[in-house]
């Protein structure tokens, strides 16, 4: 049976040679005469006594060995001394000899570790007693037994092959207990055979209504719905249900992303968006939801370049190497590559192998067996990596096609090419802009100048990380030559312009990806020690001391092939951590804490796992599953361990034996994250669907979400394997006093019954909690509603309309507490082309990316078809104020697509504006959208027009209301809405808003809002009316403002925010 050893608090081990500067530098001892080398050499050879060897074996051996034999050995000698024989030692350096016989203090050795002129060693004076003893040595002779030649000790000992992590992971039989019906899978046998050894007893079984809400955090990280869990509770259906939920897929990236610090931003002072990288995230999300085998899923994010080029999927897989952070103005493009190199390297080993590899970058880890040398044979796989921006999608045979097809050109081209980069490339350089080139050393523009194909690889690679802090403009190539210079250019270009037939048609690329550099590395050196020359790609020592087998790829591809061969060791079913480490990660995930507790940290700082045997078997069986992580979750949710209720009381007697449940004799309570939380006020209020979960949140490391922030949301800067779960006050606080919280209290009281408090009650409960209340609650719930309602004074509700400065009467949203008003689905309102007119005045915008909605027939989810015409706010990706249609349909393919199309025509603040949209929504050329804008602040002020291109061609009609001022009661408008028109189809030209007779037009509107009666706002004056209703925020009645306080006390509640 493998018993791991304790967790030391520092290793007293060998070798020290492993400690930085871990020498004597005995450089100066060239201020010692001579005439030491005349003593008789018969010291070392001569007999000497059992106490002399007894002294020499205890005290100057281990001395010499462990501080002295690092740099004055037989593979380094500072200063021309080393020290592993007497001679050696009465020689010396290129300074003389080290120590004289029988003189201690005339030898400088001695000086040297007295600290009384040199301190040597340099990173720490000797003990007292080992100084006493070399001095006695000495004074004794220096006695040296014969033939005795110091060695340095193995860099790798016996007892570092002996640490748990790198056995070969076993398959242990499950242990035979006596559980009295308990277990309910082998899981639960190892766990009661510890616990039965302790003489504890496994805690109850959680209610259903527990095992339910525990169940759909685990693995969707959301609530569960209205239904209500019964005594009778199919757990294990229920368990096979969530599993094939979207949601799953959602959740479980959660906690990969943070392994990979993915973030959509760079970091560093300017953090710039990557607006690509969020596909990523995606890919994690649909390999989750597919159950793709963990090999796989390994193998993609590290290779998927090399191993499957034509699979689009495999390639944004590799976006896993491009989440580093970048400084986009950092001069030091060199340094900057180099720790974007060792970033890639200490992630993967984090996040694959849960090994702390970036202590060994300089220097020979302190505690674990990883060598210096280890580092960079693993950062070697990646020294030929290459961020790209242009990575075609093709398989080998489609590459190989297009390459020979590229080489004739590139051959029959080749001089004129060359004469136009002789021509353009100095004069780009010269006037480029942004950060420019002339800023960087004459080395690195060097390298830019190069034409790609005639730089060296490191070359490429350094020149192409330089290219991201400068633009160039060939646009603007006539401005910069001379017209002689110009008139040879022009002369050239039609001259390639003749090869155009035999250059093969591009094929489709993919930006923020990564390829190799070309079939060739660049070398890697470990600094300090170049001279040692180039380190090969290879694994750790203590698992595989030979250089790694590398298979190149077709020529094609143009890469090494390095990338794969490591994606191929790590998922190697011999490798005895991958699937310790991802088993431990999901185990965590469950239980709170890993059978290895340090989840990242398999090594000696780390802790040794708590189930050793259980840890094995969870392995072995993941692997046999086909590496499938939906079968590990299924394994760990149905057994007893899981099911244990979290309300048992910490005795005294289980305090002595295990105060931190690491035996799991209950199931731990834990908080929420700051995602779940978000999710949970969302999924209760009814907003979920209308507002994407937190997951698809932009990622900013600089400016996280303030809520998941202060719920310890990482900085995605580095590998987080383990995120901190703190209770503070702040977050309380934050809860109690954010507006968006009290949103949600808002929002939900409005799906909830206003004149039934038990009804209401009950909902709320079971909707926040997945239970309904007991009667203690639904007695203080009555009272808490009754004293509210009695001590509030109703408001007086703002007028709904208002006038334009025209004097047109308008619907008034408010900003608070607004109005909006809700047409009910019928049969009449468009179903796929459509236009809109409307006059409108904006007060205000969004802080965030939030829409203002003018018109809306959409409920907000990206997978719902729909249609939205507003205008975007302050942080919107198409910029503030412009006029966007949002559309959810199918496109010509038949997939379900969300489409914004902007229209770049902006509405300024305070003014008011005709508005108009026209869609014929088959037609995908420019003409099938087109917007129109009017001043109407000015007068006779022109119409602007846009027509903008789409792809939705069908599709679009949903089966709810149609909204105005407000998208599923958010997305409001704030400001005026006048005249609304609403037609079924795209308006004929000779209709439209001609100039004097904006309002003209014969097709007759299904929907015509212009909000004369004001005890009828929503009334319609078309044919066939389909009034409006009314919708405003109820909490302007007393009754309806104390459901929202309740609501809003219980959102902060700990059964909300914890998970029992």
């Amino acid at each position: 049976m493998m018993t791991p050893p304790a967790r030391p608090v520092a290793r007293p081990r060998l070798p020290f040679s492993r400690l930085p500067f871990a020498c004597l530098a005995l450089v100066v001892l060239s201020q010692v005469g001579l005439g030491a080398l005349f003593l008789s050499s018969s010291l070392a050879a001569a007999e000497i006594t059992q106490q002399q060897e007894n002294d020499f074996e205890t005290h100057i051996r281990p001395t010499l060995t462990t501080r002295c034999l690092h740099c004055h050995g037989p593979g380094k000698q500072e200063g021309g001394l080393q020290v592993t024989t007497l001679e050696l030692l009465l020689k010396g350096g290129d300074s003389g000899p080290a120590l004289i016989p029988g003189k201690p203090d005339e030898s400088l050795l001695v000086e040297a570790i007295r600290y009384e002129g040199f301190e040597m060693p340099p990173d720490g004076q000797l003990k007292k007693p080992v100084i006493q003893a070399v001095e006695k040595w000495i004074a004794a002779g220096a006695a040296w037994p014969p033939g005795v030649e110091l060695k340095s000790p193995p860099k790798i000992t016996a007892e570092d092959r002996q640490w748990w992590c790198i056995q070969p992971i076993t398959d242990p039989a499950v242990p035979v207990v006596d559980d009295g019906g308990w277990c309910r899978n082998e899981i639960d046998r190892f766990l009661f055979a510890r616990l039965a050894k302790e003489g504890i007893e496994p805690a109850a079984e959680a209610s259903p209504a527990a095992l339910q809400r525990r169940l759909h955090f685990a693995l969707t990280g959301l609530p569960p719905q209205t239904e209500a869990a019964s005594a009778a509770l199919d757990y294990e259906g229920l368990v096979d249900r969530l599993l094939q939920e979207e949601t799953y897929g959602e959740n479980q990236a959660r906690y990969w992303l943070d392994l990979v610090r993915y973030a959509e931003s760079d970091g560093y002072r300017a953090d710039f968006a990557r607006p690509q990288a969020h596909q990523y995230r995606d890919y994690v999300i649909r390999s989750f939801n597919a159950d793709k085998p963990y090999d796989q899923f390994v193998t993609e994010q590290l290779a998927g370049d090399e191993t499957d080029p034509g699979n689009r999927d495999a390639l944004v897989a590799t976006m896993f190497l491009r989440h580093w952070i970048y400084e986009w103005n950092q001069r030091d493009v060199e340094g900057q590559w180099q720790a974007i190199l060792d970033d890639v390297t200490e992630t993967t080993a984090d996040a694959f192998l849960a090994m702390g590899l970036k202590c060994a970058r300089c220097h020979d880890h302190k505690f674990d067996p990883l060598l210096q040398q280890d580092y960079y044979r693993l950062k070697a796989f990646f020294a030929p990596l290459l961020p790209r921006e242009d990575l075609p999608i093709a398989d080998v045979d489609a590459r190989r096609e297009y390459e020979q097809q590229l080489a004739v050109w590139e051959q029959a081209t080749a001089d004129i090419r060359q004469k136009l980069f002789a021509i353009e490339n100095p004069v780009l350089l010269k006037h480029s802009t942004r950060e420019g080139v002339k800023r960087f050393v004459p080395e690195i523009r060097d390298m830019i100048s190069k034409r790609p194909g005639e730089r060296l690889p490191y070359e490429h690679q350094i020149a192409s990380l330089a290219g991201r802090q400068f633009d160039v403009h060939p646009d603007k190539l006539p401005e910069w030559l001379d017209e002689k210079t110009e008139a040879t250019r022009q002369e050239l270009l039609q001259q390639l312009a003749q090869f155009d037939e035999i250059k093969p048609q591009p094929l489709p690329t993919l930006s923020y990806v990564v390829s190799d550099v070309g079939p060739q590395a660049p070398p890697t050196l470990i600094p300090g020690l170049e001279t040692a020359g180039p380190v090969a790609p290879g694994f750790p020592t203590i698992l595989d001391s030979k250089p790694a087998s590398i298979i190149p790829p077709p020529p094609a591809l143009a890469s090494t092939g390095r990338r794969t061969a490591l994606a191929g060791w790590i998922t190697d079913p011999q490798n005895p951590l991958t699937a310790r480490v991802m088993v431990n990660r999901v185990w965590q995930q469950h239980f709170g804490r890993g059978l290895v507790e340090t989840s990242s940290d398999f090594g000696h700082l780390g802790a040794p796992p708590s189930h050793p045997e259980l840890l094995d078997w969870l392995s072995r069986r993941f692997m046999e599953d086909g590496w499938s992580l939906k079968k590990l979750h299924r394994r760990i949710l149905t057994s007893a361990a899981y099911r244990q209720t979290s309300q048992r009381p910490l005795t005294d007697e289980l305090a002595r034996k295990d105060i931190e449940n690491q035996l799991l004799w209950r199931m731990s309570p834990r908080r929420l994250s700051g995602e779940e939380i978000a999710d949970a006020m969302l999924s209760a209020s009814g907003e979920l669907e209308g507002k994407k979960r937190a997951i698809y949140k932009p990622v900013k490391r600089n400016q996280p979400d303030p809520l998941a922030a202060l719920f310890d949301f990482p900085d995605r800067i580095r590998s987080t394997g383990k995120r901190h779960r703190t209770t503070t006050s702040t977050q309380a606080l934050m809860l109690l006093n954010n507006s968006w919280t009290y949103d949600r209290a808002r929002a939900m009281v409005r799906t909830l019954p206003a004149d039934d408090d038990e009804a209401f009650l009950h909902q709320a409960y079971q909707r926040l909690f997945a239970r309904p209340p007991v009667p203690q609650e639904i007695a203080l719930g009555r009272q808490f509603l009754q004293t509210f309602t009695e001590t509030v004074v109703a408001e007086k509700p703002a007028p709904l309309l208002a006038k334009l400065p025209s004097g047109q009467p308008a619907f008034d949203v408010a900003a608070k507490d607004p109005a909006f008003l809700l047409v009910p689905s019928s049969e009449r309102l468009p179903q796929e082309d459509f236009t809109v007119r409307a006059t409108v005045m904006l007060r205000s915008l969004y802080a965030d990316a939030s829409v203002r909605t003018i018109v809306t027939h959409w409920n907000g989810n990206a997978k719902s078809p729909g249609w939205s015409l507003g205008v975007t706010s302050t942080r919107s990706a198409y910029k503030p104020k412009n006029l966007i249609l949002q559309l959810v349909g199918q496109n010509e393919a038949g997939q379900t697509q969300y489409e914004v199309v902007p229209s770049n025509l902006r509405l300024e603040l305070n003014k008011p504006y005709e508005v108009a949209v026209r869609v014929k929504l088959a037609d995908r050329s420019p003409a099938g959208i087109t917007f129109y804008l009017r001043d109407l602040s000015v007068p006779g002020a022109k119409l602007q027009t846009a027509s903008v291109k789409h792809t939705v061609v069908s599709g679009i009609r949903p089966s709810h209301a149609l909204g105005i001022g407000s998208r599923d009661r958010s997305h409001n408008w704030e400001g005026l809405l006048g005249p609304i028109r609403l037609y079924d189809l795209a308006l004929p030209e000779e209709e439209w808003m001609d100039e004097g007779k904006t309002n003209a037009s014969a097709s007759l509107p299904v929907l015509d809002l212009t909000f004369a009666d004001a005890d009828k706002p929503g009334a319609d004056a078309s044919t066939l009316p389909l009034h409006a209703q009314v919708q405003r925020g109820s909490t302007v009645v007393p009754g309806r403002q104390a459901q929202v306080a309740l609501l809003h006390a219980l959102l902060n509640s700990n059964e909300m925010i914890y998970l029992d």
